[in-house]
């Protein structure tokens, strides 16, 4: 039977069955008084963190992160980059996950390969550490970026002027480069609108600046999703999605990337 609190039968029956001091229990479960919210823990080390000031890079709101282990890991990947020497030519790939788990230095063992993805990045978060791309000076840079802010719920328009000013930053910065945009790969059902939209986009302003545009998506896709034969959780790569990535890049990398 079901009445409301304060005058319920079933919390008369629970008073009644309970043993001694079950009452203050009940007192406790339906006291109108909220319970004691604990202090933050305060972090003893905070100041002696790494930060990604530390190597000139302003740090990313947290407001612009999707998850709070994406926090560390931006850091830890952005100090890292802040320590390796440049480049001066070779072949930088620049991205979210989906570049930071591939094995680029493996799939290229012929090419000088830098990997510069994050894992949980977006295009706000690549604008605030492209300067390190800059500064490694590589000859050619596969960028795929955007995933991540199709999930965060940023439109496709703020999505494709983001990487507009990425493509533009890096061209004033390293105007000899060669630069690839990739497509965007697909995701759930669900999301095949916007990532089809945000690809639509990403090939005008390709085109717009004389770029390349590697289109991915109709490699992977499959009923309108990730094709599940290449992932095992709808949105990364598996090794095969890899191997699949790696025989469309291949005909791009080239001579002048090395």
């Amino acid at each position: 039977m079901h009445t409301r609190a304060g005058g319920s039968i079933g919390t008369a029956l629970l008073v009644a069955v309970l043993p001694l001091g079950g009452c203050a229990w009940v007192h406790d479960q339906f006291s109108a008084t909220p319970p004691a919210v604990s202090a933050p823990v305060v972090d003893p080390f905070a100041d002696i963190r790494p930060s990604t000031a530390s190597v000139g890079v302003v740090m990313t709101e947290r407001r612009d992160f999707m998850h709070p282990w994406d926090v560390p890991t931006y850091i830890m990947r952005v100090t890292l980059f802040g320590t390796l020497p440049a480049m001066n030519g070779g072949i930088a790939f620049v991205g979210d996950s989906l570049t930071d788990w591939g094995r680029w230095s493996e799939a290229y063992p012929g090419d000088r390969v830098r990997n510069f993805g994050i894992a949980g990045d977006t295009t706000v978060g690549l604008e605030h550490r492209l300067s390190q791309v800059i500064e490694a000076r590589p000859a050619t840079i596969f960028l795929m970026i955007g995933t991540n802010d199709v999930e965060f719920g940023r439109a496709p328009q703020q999505i494709a002027g983001n990487v507009a000013d990425i493509l533009d930053r890096l061209h004033a910065g390293l105007p000899a480069a060669t630069i690839y945009l990739e497509s965007l790969l697909p995701r759930l059902p669900e999301f095949a609108a916007k990532v089809q939209a945000v690809n639509a986009l990403f090939k005008e302003i390709a085109d717009k600046r004389g770029l390349t545009y590697i289109d991915l998506y109709p490699h992977f896709v499959a009923n309108g999703r990730l094709d599940p034969r290449l992932t095992s959780d709808d949105i990364h790569v598996s090794g095969q999605g890899y191997a699949r990535w790696r025989e469309i890049l291949s005909p791009y990398i080239t001579a002048k990337g090395s």
